[in-house]
Order: structure tokens, then sequence, then C-alpha cells
């Protein structure tokens, strides 16, 4: 089956949510990762298998950085 790709879909959707989690004195952070589209969903508890969740459904992050956030595009 073809995965949804970001690349092949003009919108595609995800939903996050995250929650603490208490065992006696620890505390931890969990996640879970949903693309809408197709209803895959991925647990986590770092933000790295998250990102790598997102790329395996097509999303890259290459060019995005902080610093495009701030920039006013250049008059064409």
């Amino acid at each position: 089956m073809n995965q949804p790709s970001a690349e092949t879909t003009a919108t595609t959707t995800f939903v996050l949510r995250f929650w603490r989690e208490w065992s006696g004195e620890e505390t931890r952070w969990r996640g879970r990762v949903e693309h809408v589209q197709s209803g895959r969903r991925q647990d986590f508890l770092c933000l790295d298998d998250m990102l790598r969740f997102l790329r395996q459904m097509g999303v890259t992050f290459a060019q995005l950085t902080s610093d495009d956030e701030h920039e006013t595009p250049a008059p064409s």
C-alpha cells in the first residue's frame, strides 16, 4: 500500500498529543502523533521518534529553519 506523502497531497493533517505520566517520584512526558488521512499513529517518548514517523509519512524538514520563520521574503 502506498503511503500518503506531503509531496503528493495538497494538505496533510497530523494530531499531536502530549501527556505527563507519574510513577512514584519520577515524571516523564509521552506523546502520540496521528496522521488523520490514513489513521496511522505512533506513540513516542522522544521527539526523534515523532520526527521519524513524520518523515515516514512524507514530511520533509530540509527547507525549514528557525531563521526562515522571521525572514521577510525578498521582492521579486
